[in-house]
């Protein structure tokens, strides 16, 4: 009996989540910083399954979509409807952005410049490339800045970064960890990323929601099947133009 008391003292110890750290003292802005580069900059690739669920004005969309993405500007999306349909192909080497439509029987073959607009066409996220996979690999921009100061709520602590009419608020978990990003111009938020349900093997958040409220738009990913970092063959970020539909050149 004294053996089973100890087992499950021993268990029942190990299953208690650790105590939130008490603030005697705010980390610096230099600390968090720091915290943030080097959890957040070590992600420079993702191979994952997602329901992406996007609200594009007053339209909403919902799929199943495969994901792989490359920084700085390499992606491709396999878009799936909820009954398992392949309605999209969309990939870029960083110059070229090819696409398949399967929506019309012949469907339509596409390809020419990764530009802003070709990708923002097909993607409905007006996003550079770059800022995109910025986001979604878990490493938001941090804005130019004159001004910071570190303030805390109830439940997180608030990075405050600020320039001109700039304003960008880097919020924590009491871990140190990065859980969200709003940034303003002119006083108006113009873009907010937040961060959720982080592996416990990588630390990469499972759960990706983006808000662009002057856009009316609002993406919010939620992977069920993740790799990071590893090898991806340049040729997945290209695709073959079938032979039996004909080539339409994009701007």
């Amino acid at each position: 009996m004294r053996w089973l008391f100890l087992f499950l003292l021993i268990l029942l110890t190990g299953c208690i989540r650790p105590a939130d750290p008490v603030w005697t003292t705010l980390p610096t802005a230099d600390q968090l910083l720091t915290r943030m580069a080097s959890d957040s900059g070590q992600y420079l690739s993702l191979d994952g399954a997602a329901g992406v669920s996007l609200q594009s004005g007053d339209k909403y969309y919902s799929t199943q979509q495969f994901l792989l993405l490359e920084k700085p500007n390499r992606l491709r999306a396999d878009v799936l409807t909820g009954f398992g349909q392949l309605v999209l192909q969309m990939t870029s080497d960083g110059d070229v952005l090819s696409v398949l439509l399967n929506t019309s029987v012949p469907g339509r073959f596409l390809r020419g410049p990764a530009s802003y607009e070709n990708i923002v066409r097909f993607s409905r996220v007006p996003l550079k490339v770059e800022d995109l996979l910025k986001l979604l690999l878990y490493d938001p921009p941090v804005t130019a800045y004159q001004h910071s100061s570190v303030e805390m709520s109830a439940d997180a602590l608030m990075l405050v970064l600020s320039g001109s009419d700039q304003r960008q608020e880097l919020l924590f978990d009491r871990q140190l960890q990065l859980i969200g990003c709003r940034y303003y111009s002119g006083g108006k938020k113009y873009l907010s990323v937040d961060y959720q349900k982080f592996s416990e093997k990588d630390q990469f958040p499972y759960t990706i929601e983006i808000a662009m409220p002057l856009e009316q738009t609002r993406v919010k990913m939620k992977f069920s099947e993740l790799r990071v970092n590893g090898g991806i063959d340049i040729a997945q970020f290209s695709l073959e133009k079938p032979v039996n539909i004909p080539l339409e050149t994009l701007p």
